[in-house]
This record gives C-alpha cells, sequence and structure tokens, in this order.
C-alpha cells in the first residue's frame, strides 16, 4: 500500500516553542538581576519576555534557586562542627576499618593479617 501523505498542522500548532526551561533560566536571570523585587514584579517581568508565568511560578523556582535561605544555612553548619566531638589522632575511621578487613579476608584470616603486618613492621625497621 502506499503511503499516505502527511497532513500539515495549522500555523499556530507548529509555532516553535522555546526551549526546555528557557522560562526558568529566564526567571533565574531575572531574580539575579533584581533580588530586591517581589515575585509578582519578577512575573511581570518575565510576561513581558514572551513567557507566560505566575507570581506562584516565580516563588517556587526562587525557592528551588536559593533565594534567602543560603545566608541562614552557614550559622547552622558553624553550630554543627562546634558541636561535634573532637576525634584523637590516634583513632580508626570506619574507611580504614573497611580496608583492615577486606586486607584480612584477601590474606586468609585475621591471624594471617597480623602475621603479615609483623613482617612488614620489622622490614620497615
Amino acid at each position: 500500500m502506499p503511503r499516505k501523505a502527511k497532513t500539515t498542522e495549522p500555523e499556530a500548532a507548529s509555532a516553535k516553542k522555546p526551549p526546555h526551561g528557557a522560562k526558568t533560566a529566564a526567571i533565574k536571570q531575572a531574580l539575579i538581576a533584581n533580588p530586591t523585587k517581589s515575585p509578582t514584579e519578577i512575573a511581570e517581568m518575565v510576561t513581558e519576555q514572551g513567557f507566560e508565568t505566575t507570581a506562584n511560578y516565580v516563588s517556587g523556582v526562587k525557592a528551588k534557586f536559593g533565594g534567602k535561605k543560603k545566608a541562614k544555612a552557614a550559622p547552622a553548619a558553624a553550630t554543627e562542627a562546634a558541636a561535634t566531638p573532637a576525634v584523637p589522632k590516634d583513632a580508626i575511621s570506619i574507611g580504614l576499618l573497611q580496608k583492615a578487613k577486606k586486607l584480612a579476608a584477601q590474606l586468609g584470616g585475621i591471624k594471617e593479617a597480623k602475621a603479615a603486618i609483623d613482617a612488614l613492621a620489622q622490614l620497615m625497621d
């Protein structure tokens, strides 16, 4: 059977859409250029650029983009660092213990791993 010819779509439907994420990028640029403007004002600016948007959408982008939360997050990190106890220099980390476990498994057990480490210590002296 012969193929049917493609039907042409109306011109309005075939109009090119802006690339995916262009509206969000326009909102981010407007937020960077005008950090003191309200979401309603930013929405009006972006609408003038040709993107249909609302103040709620601008608020969502602003929240994901960072907004004012970054300034508050820095002091919280400082208090968490002060709250953690100091770790002694001779403490063994979980990572080192996992490596030791793998070494013991490769050598056939803990007794064999100890013997290998003792022999290595004698070579290092």
